[in-house]
């Protein structure tokens, strides 16, 4: 009877065991709702409708939904913030590459882990993320240099102010260049800051000073067109100089109204956030997804600026 006992117990220890070994080893989440989340490139305004439609879409899906933005766009930050997660064992990244090379030991990691990995809004081709949602950024930055070389008459001299090379701004600059191979408008200026609108104004100050005949400034980000059309009115130089970004932040939206920016192309910032959950999803499930889910743009104006993000939100409803 005794030897009986100590068998019985013994077998209850080991389920113990079992158990508590299981539970270590299932991932963060596993209560019913997996968990995503929504790793930006750093904090910024154009991403605040991403997240909105993230979470949007969470709540709607009854999927845990989380952000975890990098306080400034860094590398290793990002890096780090994916790092972490990888830890907590979450079921899904969606992530806005600041890197496209310097993601690929992270995303690696991930992937091995069981997590499913997505881009959004800038992508990292050279990893092994299943897929990209979000703009094409190429043909977007042909559709901006067509749109603001029309508006220039195709001649005269453009710059591009570039707020940093991640790959979707480059993309972007290679549109850009490309539409101007087939016009008469030179591209007689290039120049970079990171992000920063102090930087930004800087550059643009000495830009105008090198060259004083430009005829037009492109941003292929959020904060170009704010920083040249800040320039432009400190210098009383209003409608002097085509002005044309991307991404509708509040003072590109005023800039737009009082005529210190031309136009901007918006990009369906919360298309992008809402869908990334309805791809991990799917994934999560199995499911095949596209490569690249082109999420597309609107071109800004006086004309349609009260009136553009109707057809936005129409197409989540």
């Amino acid at each position: 009877m005794r030897n009986r006992k100590y068998v019985v117990v013994c077998c209850l220890l080991l389920v113990l065991v079992g158990t508590l070994v299981f539970a270590a080893g299932t991932k963060e989440g596993k209560s019913g709702k997996p968990t995503f989340v929504m790793v930006p490139k750093l904090v910024h305004p154009f991403y605040e409708p991403c997240i909105q439609g993230f979470q949007d879409a969470g709540a709607k899906y009854g999927v845990n939904v989380e952000i975890e933005s990098p306080p400034k766009l860094d590398i290793a930050l990002q890096v780090k913030v994916i790092e972490d997660l990888i830890a907590r064992g979450v079921d899904g990244i969606a992530i806005s590459a600041v890197d496209n090379k310097g993601l690929i030991s992270v995303i690696d990691e991930a992937i091995a882990a069981g997590i499913i990995v997505i881009c959004f809004d800038a992508d990292a081709p050279s990893t092994n993320r299943i897929t990209y949602i979000g703009t094409n950024n190429t043909e977007a930055g042909v559709t901006a240099g067509k749109y603001m070389f029309d508006l220039m008459g195709n001649t005269g001299n453009v710059a591009i102010l570039q707020g940093g090379m991640a790959a979707n701004l480059n993309e972007r600059e290679v549109g850009f260049r490309k539409a101007a191979e087939s016009s008469g408008v030179k591209i007689v200026a290039f120049e970079t800051y990171q992000a920063d609108f102090a930087e930004g104004v800087n550059k643009t100050e000495a830009m105008l000073e090198t060259y004083p005949n430009l005829n037009g400034i492109f941003g292929p980000e959020a904060y170009g067109a704010p920083v040249v059309a800040t320039v432009l009115k400190e210098q009383g130089r209003v409608g002097d100089i085509v002005v044309g970004g991307f991404d509708d932040l509040a003072e590109t939206i005023t800039g737009i109204k009082d005529g210190s920016v031309q136009f901007c192309l918006v990009q369906k910032a919360y298309k992008m956030g809402w869908v990334s959950v309805e791809i991990l999803q799917d994934l999560l499930a199995g499911k095949k997804v596209a490569e690249n889910i082109d999420t597309g743009v609107i071109i800004v104006t006086k004309e349609n600026v009260d009136s553009y993000m109707e057809q936005v939100i129409a197409e989540i409803k």
